[in-house]
């Protein structure tokens, strides 16, 4: 019998609404609790681990006769009350972070590395195991929707569910709207599966509105861009009843990232009449901005990346340089830029402002310029939730810098301004020398840090000799460099930092703990759909970084890349749907071939053909793996005969994959595909023991 769209709507509507609020639910929470505790900022991808590991645990509990659906509203209140009192609390501490000597973190306490070991793992285990909970009662219900039709058809729904939360998160993301709107969807629409399952009562109707205003009075002011959470305060110069505004203050995830100060001569001159005791360190960090451009006549051609609320731009304007192109990657912080900058740099006719990724403009911009400036760049949060990667990682590598030496004119030099510790220093310094050679590296030390000069053609002026020429020192001889398949400028060594791997450890032994004595469902996995779940996150991961490499790091790149991989995964899926059976023989060894081909296929050489080319090629090398595997997955499915063990397991091991991704710390991201083809083959094992290969 055809049904019409009422009936439809009925039939599918829960599982899509509940799909769709799952995906959204978990990248709001994600967003939210990294900008509020900023030392979760750093370690995202444990909150998507979490988030994995709830979904799992519901869908295992399908059809176990306990239903927690009813506890999302208590723990999601919980949940909410945890994260205004931590972030109330920890705003104006430092960071307490155990890997000081392994992990470069700004703002970090001076604590003794057991304490702060302690006080990071009681955090992050707390939170873990809050997220874990939440999202139990979420992967439950989207289990028994699943569970009232077939595989194949209820995973394709849940899949355009996905991707249609991806898409409403990335829309509230792109119009920078606050938290408060962002969970004011998610439980309209739960509230809305709520009637629908008759589950709603006035008490979890009174939860969620009391959740909403505390969420919306806490940060009024607050200002949510697609990457991170910004708050501007105004700063002055005070004296008895004297006060002056020297400029602004913006800090990210409550912590300092940059100013807008008045550096124009007018200024300074108010500053030596009116604050005489602070005219010597304005007029250093004056000297900081603008020295770089005493290398390089006036009318110069100036690309500035990371341009940010404008102080870079200001001082090339003051050096009377010609045209000036600044890339800045976020758009709230180019707009705070424009309006609130003292010397108002942006309005300048000069000006050309770019939102965009600096490797992004990089790669699509050929111009020549005489001076590229790398602008103090630390992003202050990661790539994206399924990385270890941050989100300026890919600017400070060898290939970046090789890509900004061949935007230089004849007489160009690249100037890079770092707030960095010893280490670091030295690795850009080592960088620098790789790219240009011996002796055309200088270096110069100030208030906001070291900056860098390197050049083929250095000028012979008085300004270069304010610079010392750079040596790499005996202790750092054994310094990995970073590369685009090591981009971890942030990190000493080719290990994971001992903070990682020891809460790690913890949360993992809970976990077990947990789950034998509460859950032990979700313990007995289908080891088939297990390394599914981990292989695929291996590969999916590597394609959106990689993705990010060749467009950009933007937020719409990662929306795309994201969208991307559940569009494969739906193609798969629709392929099966219409064939009678597959053989699950060649897709594997049509899977493994590809993972093979992505290994060895030089992906960066494609960085400076036209965008087309570069997509088409680019996307292809990348998704076509997650297609094949889409394919196995959706094919095994269908074999099993129901959704929510397979699912939970997929789910489960998807949080194992999440943690083998820092294994790229150790060998390159390229060594991601090395392991998913490990445990591909495992996969294909269980499935030959399961009889499932050949069915």
């Amino acid at each position: 019998m055809k049904l019409n769209v009422r009936d439809r709507i009925h039939q599918w509507g829960p599982l899509f609404l509940i799909s769709c609020i799952s995906l959204f639910m978990e990248l709001a929470a994600i967003r939210w609790i990294s900008g509020e505790i900023r030392l979760l900022a750093y370690f995202k991808n444990l909150v998507l681990l979490a988030a994995f590991l709830g979904l799992a645990i519901g869908f295992a509990l399908v059809g176990k006769g306990k239903d927690y659906k009813s506890t999302f509203p208590w723990l999601w209140g919980v949940f909410v009350l945890l994260v205004l009192v931590t972030g109330r609390t920890t705003q104006n501490l430092s960071l307490v972070y155990p890997g000081g000597g392994d992990e470069a973190l700004w703002n970090t306490a001076e604590l003794s590395f057991w304490l702060s070991l302690l006080i990071f793992i009681g955090i992050v285990t707390i939170f873990f195991f809050l997220i874990l909970l939440l999202f139990i009662p979420l992967g439950q219900a989207t289990g028994e929707e699943m569970a009232k039709h077939l595989p194949v058809p209820s995973y394709i729904i849940n899949i355009l569910a996905s991707l249609a939360g991806v898409w409403l998160f990335s829309l509230v993301s792109y119009l920078n709207t606050p938290p408060i709107l962002w969970f004011a969807l998610a439980l309209i629409g739960l509230g809305i599966y709520f009637v629908c399952t008759h589950m709603l009562s006035w008490l979890i109707g009174v939860t969620f509105l009391i959740t909403l205003l505390g969420i919306g009075i806490a940060n009024p002011k607050t200002i949510w861009s697609p990457y991170n959470r910004l708050d501007l305060s105004p700063v002055f110069l005070e004296k008895g009843s004297e006060k002056l505004l020297w400029g602004y203050l913006l800090t990210v995830q409550h912590t300092f990232y940059q100013g807008a100060a008045n550096f124009s001569d007018s200024f300074v001159e108010k500053i030596r009449t009116t604050f005489p005791e602070s005219l010597e360190d304005v007029k250093s960090l004056i000297e900081g901005y603008n020295l770089p451009y005493l290398l390089t006549p006036s009318g110069s051609k100036v690309l500035i990346v990371g341009s940010g609320m404008g102080n870079d731009v200001a001082a090339a304007l003051r050096s009377k340089m010609g045209r000036v192109v600044a890339v800045e990657i976020d758009p709230s912080i180019l707009e705070l830029g424009r309006k609130y900058h003292p010397e108002k740099p942006y309005d300048d006719p000069r000006v050309n402002a770019v939102v965009d990724d600096a490797r992004s403009y990089l790669n699509r911009n050929q111009d020549k310029y005489d001076l590229v400036i790398f602008g103090l760049l630390d992003s202050h949060s990661l790539l994206s939730s399924m990385s270890s990667v941050r989100l300026d990682s890919y600017v400070y590598t060898i290939e970046s810098f090789q890509q900004a030496k061949a935007h230089l004119s004849k007489e160009g030099f690249i100037v890079l301004t770092f707030a960095a510790n010893p280490w670091i220093e030295e690795r850009l310094g080592q960088m620098l020398e790789e790219v240009f050679g011996p002796g055309k590296v200088y270096f110069r030390k100030w208030m906001e840090g070291v900056t860098f000069v390197s050049g083929d053609n250095m000028p012979n002026s008085i300004a270069l000799k304010q610079f010392s020429l750079w040596e790499s020192r005996q202790e750092f001889s054994n310094l990995p460099l970073a590369t685009d398949n090591w981009p971890y400028i942030y990190l000493r060594s080719l290990r994971i930092p001992a903070g990682y791997w020891q809460t790690l450890l913890i949360i993992g032994f809970l976990c077990i703990v947990m789950m034998s004595r509460s859950f032990p469902e979700a313990l007995k996995p289908d080891w088939h759909f297990w390394l599914l779940g981990a292989a695929f996150l291996l590969i999916e991961f590597k394609s959106i970084t990689e993705l990010a490499l060749l467009f950009g790091t933007t937020w719409f790149v990662n929306s795309l890349a994201i969208s991307g991989v559940l569009a494969m995964a739906l193609f798969a899926n629709l392929y099966v749907l219409k064939t009678k059976g597959l053989n699950l023989s060649w897709i594997y060894f049509l899977l493994f071939a590809s993972l093979v081909f992505g290994y060895f296929f030089p992906l960066a050489r494609l960085a400076g053909y036209h965008p087309l080319v570069k997509g088409i090629i680019g996307t292809t090398v990348l998704c076509v793996p997650l297609f094949f595997a889409g394919m196995i997955f959706s094919e095994s499915l269908r074999r099993y005969g129901e959704t929510s063990r397979p699912i939970a397991s997929n789910f489960s091991g998807s949080a194992v994959g999440g943690i083998l991704e820092y294994g790229s710390i150790w060998w390159g991201i390229k060594s991601l595909y090395l392991v998913a083809i490990i445990l591909y083959i495992g996969a294909m094992v269980a499935a030959i023991r399961q009889r499932l290969l050949s069915k």
